[in-house]
Formats: C-alpha cells, sequence, structure tokens
C-alpha cells in the first residue's frame, strides 16, 4: 500500500486543483522556492494523525488567497488521497475507503468558516460523502513528519516528546498489552522497584540515614498525627514515565573501547544529532510486529534532510532512506529538498519536479517519456552542477565551460537592452547548465518529448512546464577541396584541400546531429534548440559588430610571452585589436574569426581560460560586446521575454 495520488484546491498555494502523482518507495520533490514544496507536505498533514509533530489543524493562512489588488481567501479548501497497491489484508482493513474499486480513496474539506476560533473539517472515506467515516482507521496510518528546521537534541533528550520513549513504548507494546491483560508489573518497573526497595536499605550511600534524619525532623515539626514518612528513591512510575527519564548519549569514536568517554547531545553537532534522530525514527518505521495494533501504513515525511549535513552525509542518508522504503513495502518516504547534491544521487524515478509559474505544476520525471537509453544516460550524467536544472524557474543547455561562463554575461547586455528591470539570469532564475557534450537529445526530452511518434503518444506524457532553451553549435565540415591550376601543367587543374571558413554566400550544412532535433523540439511548447550561424561559439562571436578586435585584444594579453626578445603572434594580435573590424568585409571578418579560433584551441590558451577573461572584461570592465541573434534569442526564450519575430 502506498499514497499514489494527492490532489488539493484552495488550500495554501494551490488555488486550482492541483495533482501529483506519487510513486512507491522514495520520493524526492525537487524545485525552485515558492513553488508548493511545503505545501504538499503540510496537504498530507492534515489527513493523518501525525505522531511526531503533533496534530495539524487549519488555519485561515491554509486557505488559498491569491496575490492580487483586493484579493479574497478561498471560500473552502479540499484535499484528496489515493492509494494503490493494496493487499488483501489492506482492502478489509480499509474497507470503507475502498469500495468496489482496488484503490483507497480518503477526502476532507473545509468551509472557511472560523467558529469559536476554529474551522470545520470534514473527511470521509470513499467516494460518496455520505459515508460514515471510522476515525479510527486512521489510526492504522502512521504519519512523521520531520520539518526543515528540526530540534533534534530537544527530540532525543529525556521528557514528554522523548523519542527515545516512543522507539521504546513501540518495542514493548506487544508485551505492555500483556502485563496489563495479567495486572503484573513490566519488567523494566519490576526492576526499577527492585532497585528503589535495595537503595533504600543501603547504608553505606548515606540514603538511608538521609532519608531518617529528614523523617525524624518532619515529625519533630508537625506531630505524629499530622506526620508523613518520605524515603529516597528514584522515581517509581509506570512504564512510559520511566521510558521519559532515559536520555540518548552519544560515542564520538566508535573504535574507543572505554564505555565511559561517552558525550551529552549537547556536545555533538547540529548535523550529527539530526542523523540520530532519523535513526530512532526509522527504528521505529521498520519494526517487525505482528501486533494488531500495528500500523498498516507508515508514511515519513521530511523536509529538507540535508540540514546541517555535508555533501558525503547527504547521500549517505539518502540511500539509506531508499533502501528503507524498498526494503520495508509498507514504508513510504516523501522528501523535499533545495539540495543538488541530493537531487544529483537519487534516480529519475524518484524525482517529482514542481514548478510555479503561472500554477503550480507537479512532473514526476518518470512520466516524462525518457526512453530508457536516455533515462540511463541522465542517471549517470545529473551531477551536482547539472542537477540546477531541476531548481530553476529557466535554463539554458550549453555544450561546454566556455559557454557556460560566457553566456551570462552576454545576457546581462541583452536583459539590459530589454529594460525588463532584471540585470542578470540569477534575478530571473534561470541557470545556464554546462552538458559537457552535444547531449541535447537526452536532456532536452524533461521538456519536451522528441523521441514520441505521434501527438497521441506526445500527449501521454508530461514534461516540465518551464521554458528550455539549448544552444548548439553549426559545426561545418573543418576542410573543403578547391580545383586550382597546375603550375606543372597549367592546362590541367589539381585538387587542394584548405581549412574552410564559412561567412554569407560561402556556407555548408553543419555536421552536429544536433541539428536534426531543431524541428521536434522547436514544435513543442516549451523547448527551443538554437544554433550557431557560422560555426561555433567564440567563431560565431568573432563575426559580430567589433567583437574580433576585444577577442585580439584577449589572445594577445593571454599568449606567453617568450624569455627572450619579442613574440609576433602578440604583435599581431595587437595590431589587429586596434582595427575597426565593422569596416571590413565579411569574408575578411571570417578569416580573422578563423585565426581568432584557431589561436583559442591552442594549448597555450584554451577556450576555458579565454572564456573566463572575455567575462570579466564584459562584466567588470563593461567593455562593448555585440551579442549573436541566436544567443539572443535562446536567452530572451529561457528568460520568458517574448519578442516579436524578425521578418
Amino acid at each position: 500500500m502506498y499514497l499514489s495520488h494527492l490532489k488539493a484546491e484552495g488550500f495554501r498555494c494551490f488555488g486550482k486543483e492541483f495533482n501529483v502523482q506519487l510513486a512507491e518507495g522514495l520520493n524526492v520533490i525537487v524545485g525552485e522556492n515558492g513553488a508548493g514544496k511545503t505545501a504538499i507536505i503540510s496537504a498530507i498533514r492534515q489527513l493523518f494523525h501525525d505522531s511526531e509533530s503533533g496534530r495539524y489543524s487549519i488555519t485561515s493562512d491554509d486557505f488559498f488567497s491569491p496575490f492580487v489588488v483586493g484579493r479574497v481567501s478561498a471560500s473552502s479548501l479540499s484535499i484528496s488521497a489515493e492509494f494503490d497497491g493494496l493487499d488483501a489484508a489492506d482492502k478489509v482493513a480499509f474497507l470503507p475507503w475502498v469500495g468496489a474499486s482496488n484503490t483507497a480513496l480518503l477526502n476532507l474539506q473545509a468551509e472557511n468558516k472560523e467558529v469559536r476560533g476554529r474551522f470545520k473539517k470534514v473527511i470521509w472515506g470513499g467516494i460518496s460523502r455520505s459515508s460514515q467515516f471510522d476515525p479510527e482507521l486512521l489510526e492504522l496510518v502512521q504519519c512523521i513528519y520531520l520539518p526543515p528546521l528540526r530540534d533534534a537534541e530537544a527530540k532525543l533528550s529525556n521528557g514528554r516528546q522523548s523519542r527515545l520513549s516512543k522507539l521504546l513504548k513501540a518495542l514493548n507494546r506487544k508485551q505492555l498489552k500483556e502485563c496489563k491483560r495479567d495486572t503484573r508489573l513490566h519488567p523494566l518497573e519490576a526492576k526499577l522497584k527492585e532497585f528503589n526497595e535495595s537503595l533504600a536499605d543501603d547504608g553505606e550511600l548515606g540514603i538511608k540515614e538521609a532519608s531518617k534524619l529528614i523523617n525524624e525532623n518532619l515529625t519533630k515539626a508537625i506531630g505524629h498525627y499530622f506526620g508523613q514518612k518520605t524515603s529516597i528513591q528514584f522515581a517509581k512510575s509506570d512504564f512510559t514515565k520511566i521510558a521519559e527519564s532515559l536520555t540518548l548519549l552519544f560515542f564520538p569514536d566508535l573504535s574507543v573501547k572505554d564505555q565511559e568517554l561517552f558525550r551529552e547531545l549537547s556536545q555533538n553537532s547540529l548535523g550529527y544529532n539530526n542523523l540520530l534522530y532519523i535513526a530512532s525514527i526509522l527504528a521505529e518505521l521498520t519494526l517487525d510486529d505482528e501486533d494488531e495494533d500495528q500500523p498498516l501504513f507508515k508514511l515519513l515525511l521530511i523536509e529538507e534532510p540535508e540540514a546541517h549535513l555535508h555533501p558525503q552525509l547527504q547521500i549517505r542518508l539518502l540511500n539509506h532512506l531508499k533502501s528503507v522504503a524498498e526494503e520495508n513495502k509498507n514504508v513510504q518516504v516523501i522528501v523535499t529538498t533545495h539540495s543538488t547534491v541530493l537531487a544529483s544521487s537519487v534516480d529519475l524515478e524518484s524525482i517529482i519536479h514542481l514548478s510555479k509559474s503561472p500554477v503550480p505544476v507537479a512532473t514526476p520525471l518518470r512520466s516524462c517519456g525518457l526512453s530508457k537509453t536516455s533515462g540511463q544516460f541522465i542517471n549517470r550524467w545529473l551531477d551536482v552542477t547539472k542537477s540546477n536544472l531541476l531548481f530553476a524557474g529557466g535554463v539554458i543547455l550549453v555544450e561546454g565551460i566556455a559557454e557556460q561562463m560566457i553566456i551570462p554575461a552576454l545576457a546581462e547586455i541583452v536583459l539590459k537592452e530589454q529594460d525588463e528591470g532584471c540585470q542578470n539570469l540569477e534575478d530571473l532564475g534561470v541557470s545556464a547548465i554546462n552538458l559537457n557534450g552535444i547531449y541535447f537529445k537526452h536532456f532536452m526530452q524533461l521538456y519536451c518529448n522528441i523521441d514520441c511518434k505521434d501527438d497521441e503518444e506526445r500527449n501521454s506524457w508530461n514534461s516540465i512546464p518551464i521554458r528550455c532553451a539549448g544552444i548548439t553549435d553549426l559545426d561545418p565540415p573543418k576542410k573543403q577541396t578547391r580545383q586550382i591550376p597546375d603550375p606543372e601543367d597549367t592546362s590541367k587543374t589539381k585538387e587542394i584541400e584548405e581549412d574552410f571558413i564559412p561567412y554569407e554566400g560561402h556556407m555548408k550544412d553543419g555536421t552536429n546531429h544536433a541539428i536534426k532535433l531543431v524541428d521536434s523540439i522547436n514544435e513543442s511548447t516549451n523547448a527551443r534548440l538554437y544554433v550557431s550561424n557560422y560555426k561555433t561559439l567564440e567563431y560565431d562571436l568573432a563575426m559580430e559588430g567589433n567583437n574580433a578586435a576585444l577577442m585580439s585584444e584577449i589572445i594577445a594579453s593571454l599568449w606567453p610571452k617568450p624569455e627572450k626578445g619579442t613574440s609576433k603572434i602578440i604583435e599581431h594580435f595587437t595590431q589587429l585589436a586596434s582595427i575597426d573590424w565593422t569596416r571590413k568585409s565579411r569574408e575578411d571578418v571570417a578569416v580573422m574569426a578563423h585565426n581568432i579560433l584557431k589561436r583559442i584551441d591552442d594549448d597555450k590558451i584554451g577556450k576555458g581560460i579565454f572564456a573566463q577573461v572575455l567575462t570579466e572584461k564584459i562584466q567588470r570592465e563593461g567593455r562593448p560586446f555585440t551579442v549573436p541573434k541566436y544567443i539572443r534569442d535562446a536567452i530572451l526564450w529561457a528568460s520568458s521575454i517574448d519578442v516579436a519575430e524578425e521578418c
């Protein structure tokens, strides 16, 4: 049994009906701030009795309130949950929720009318609201919620809310029932009683003498008639009181043999206390107890499990949560996170992407129609930097590190020209993601179903509903053959091979296999693939405006200076940097772009270093630079800034 579908309307940020599909085992919900991750967790908590954080009552803040002038909150809210994967025992236990189907339904509705400080809510199981609801069925579902800012030390310490006492009571549930039925003490209660009796008669510790002195003075003060007798001992109580008085200690070094070298929780780090806290909860969830009062379904909700943990511990914790959910079929774990470390370490099958514009939309990545090859590829290559795309409001996919550095700098130029009030991609929540290759076919399937054969198949799959732009190179042939007069026999010609230098009127088709995807990608709603005009990024940059002058200046500054004498290359590019290339012919500019690319590709510079310096010149020094149209269009698309198409 597992929670397979959650619907909410009029609740928190969900004005219209919001739907999210959940999977068995581990679910990791990702997305930018304000998309509704916490609202999903809160909606689930409204349905069940949260055994860890207490009952979650409806407040005025739970009713949807639009962000508009003169806004009026929703008149009501509704939440419904569907449960699939029910076995025979589940169907019998939850029969009022199941009816004649194989799916259990749990519903909640509340009116935005406060009566004596409370909002009345109605809960029912199954399809019919008029059916009789048994509140005890909710006890068969154990829901544990861990907030993002949790006080692990307080939860692990002794007291009424002690997590340790809850675990002990769960472990001894069956035995406690038997002891109560037989009117006998639990072994722990009996041991404490025995210890207290021996302690009261122990003269070596001074306890017996202290008790005698107190009783003598008490008798003298109030007399025998009003007198009372005292005894010094550990508090004599029932199992619950004893368990709540226990505290958890930790040993900082597992290899230490001296068991006296322990520390208090207050001396432990926040991260390790969080791990101890979560470990105690998982210990309770994984109990194999056949007691009839044992919950049939256990739901663990964790917001930001990465809190206070370094990357390696984040990954280990998530892997353990996954194994717990997989090995215990009645346990489902739902996690919300802002951690790219966690997002990159979990399979796509477990990730649910949440976007907020224009209304919250949940997209399980398993429903994006990824081919098996693409799914395996993304799982393998979705590292910490690439997983940032799951938290962005817009995405620009690029081939390499040079593009990843330069595009944000060029975006500042483009956005300032648009006068939209945004200065950079960060203002818009747009991320430039380096794919380290021409892997658009795999990654862009998350945003459009390019592998689908027809419209019907395409409509059966989901896509992440945010703008995604890909930028790739045309990559025409590097060489061309040309016929020239044969110097040995002028009546004949011979074929020579030379570098191909593209420019207007002198072009060849590109060899980049990603170009074949352009038509299918650009027919989609949210994705576009943009191809360079001439050759590669650096070549195309040099072809625009007077960019070649600045790029020549950078080459001259980066080229290694000889120990003695001068460098002809440095002198040459220094001279080229003073030329106004806007006055040159397109063929001359193309030859210059070819030479610039050749020097940037040289091991003496490299594309990464060149991109870093060019970015600094544009951003820090404010040097004028012209942005190629294909890059400009990609930036505007990913930024959701629509401009009129040029004729």
